[in-house]
Parts: structure tokens; C-alpha cells; sequence
């Protein structure tokens, strides 16, 4: 009785490590490719819907892109126009108004408000590793797709108490991810689809934030040019280049 006790305990230990490194390859799998591009510049549609108002509000931004580093200018609308963001990385980011002609850096406590007013906070536009910030345990398996349960590694650090994210494993992007809070609520979704891929490099054609702690809002940000690799210079992530005239 005592051998089988123990070849059992021995069995289910096993099978938690293989699951551990399973999950932690598809965080690291992710987290390679969604980096791999060594620039990207990316214009986007954004289609704004605030609770209660029968029209969305439209806004249009293009995105330079450099690992961890973005810069993000608003060309529309008017009242936008001109806005600049720059994230160095989770912990640097500054905001450049044109109306006011100075930078601003944006206080960590502030960086899960809504970005420009949308379902998106600025630490959903700017995490682009998984692995920085959480660990995960696998909770389903579908095919082609895993599910992971991702759990802080800090909870100083991390936007959310916990995340269940579904990945395709072929192609190493996330899919959906359902976000909670420290009370267990399910307070947002995200998903994206419409990937396209350029060689090795995939990207979203539209990703979805709906924020189910104010009903009926939501914002789609819709892909609408795509240039990879294309020499972007390093001095165009600086908040010198942030306060350039316009």
C-alpha cells in the first residue's frame, strides 16, 4: 500500500512539473513572438464606444515600434491631433500635449486609467512580454490552442490579479485573454484576430477591449498599414524627439 502511495504521489508530481514547463514554454514561446520584429511601424483605426452614447468616437494613430519601446502619435481627431506617447518601457512612459508644448511623465499609479479615453489602459497597450510579469499553470487544451492561467509574479507589478489566456500555439500569439481583479471579477476581455504575417512576424488586424465594469463599452483598434523592419532610428524613442515641433 505504502509503494503505491508513493509511486502515485511521485506520478502526480511528474505530471505538475511537465505541466509548469509546458506552460512557462507557450509564455516564452509568446513572449519570442510577439518581439521578434526588430521594427515595425503600424497605423491604426480606433473605434471608441462609451457607455451610453449612440455613436462611437473614431481616433487614428500610428505606432513606431522597437522591442519594448513605442512611440504612438494621434492624427485624428482635431482634438488629438499631434498627442504623443512614449514608452520606453513598463515603467517609463510620457505623454507630449501638443496644446500645452510640454512632456509629461505618466505616474505609475495612473498607468491603469484609460488610454486617451478608451477600454485600454496604458499598461494593456504597452505589456508585450507575458514573462515579465506572470507565470502561468495550463487549464486547457484544445488542438492548437492552450489556454493558460496566468498568475503575478508581483502583484506591484502587475495590471491584473490574474489572466486566462488562450493562445495558438503554432503561431505563438495570444487569441483571447479574459482579465480579473483582486477579488476574482472578470472586469475585462480582449481578443485579437485577423492576423497576417510577414515571414516569421504575425500581427493582429484587429484587437478588441470590452470593459465589463461599465456596460456596453468597448474599443476596437483596427490595423489599417503594416511596414516591418524598416530601420527605424533609435533616436525616435527619446523625449527629445517627443517635444519636436509639429
Amino acid at each position: 500500500m505504502y509503494r503505491t502511495v508513493t509511486l502515485l504521489l511521485a506520478s502526480l508530481m511528474t505530471t505538475a512539473g511537465a505541466q509548469a514547463a509546458d506552460a512557462a514554454g507557450v509564455i516564452s514561446s509568446a513572449d519570442d513572438a510577439m518581439n521578434r520584429a526588430k521594427d515595425q511601424v503600424i497605423e491604426w483605426d480606433v473605434v471608441n464606444q462609451e457607455p451610453g452614447k449612440k455613436d462611437p468616437k473614431t481616433m487614428h494613430f500610428t505606432s513606431s515600434v522597437m522591442g519594448q519601446k513605442t512611440l504612438t502619435e494621434f492624427s485624428a481627431p482635431a482634438d488629438l491631433k499631434g498627442t504623443r506617447v512614449l514608452v520606453l518601457s513598463r515603467e517609463q512612459m510620457y505623454i507630449y500635449l501638443p496644446q500645452f508644448s510640454k512632456v509629461r511623465r505618466v505616474a505609475q499609479h495612473t498607468t491603469q486609467q484609460g488610454f486617451m479615453g478608451t477600454t485600454f489602459s496604458f499598461d494593456d497597450m504597452n505589456t508585450s512580454r507575458f514573462g515579465d510579469i506572470y507565470s502561468g499553470s495550463v487549464k486547457a487544451e484544445n488542438g492548437k490552442e492552450v489556454t493558460l492561467e496566468l498568475s503575478p509574479l508581483s502583484p506591484d507589478t502587475a495590471p491584473y490579479a490574474k489572466a486566462e489566456v488562450v493562445f495558438d500555439t503554432e503561431m505563438g500569439h495570444p487569441l483571447s485573454m479574459k482579465y480579473f481583479n483582486e477579488d476574482g471579477k472578470h472586469v475585462k476581455t480582449e481578443t485579437r484576430s485577423d492576423y497576417e504575417c510577414q515571414d516569421d512576424v504575425c500581427l493582429a488586424g484587429v484587437i478588441r477591449m470590452e470593459d465589463h465594469t461599465r456596460e456596453g463599452a468597448w474599443t476596437e483598434l483596427r490595423r489599417t498599414a503594416w511596414q516591418l523592419n524598416t530601420g527605424v532610428d533609435a533616436d525616435v524613442f527619446t523625449t527629445r524627439n517627443l517635444q519636436r515641433g509639429d
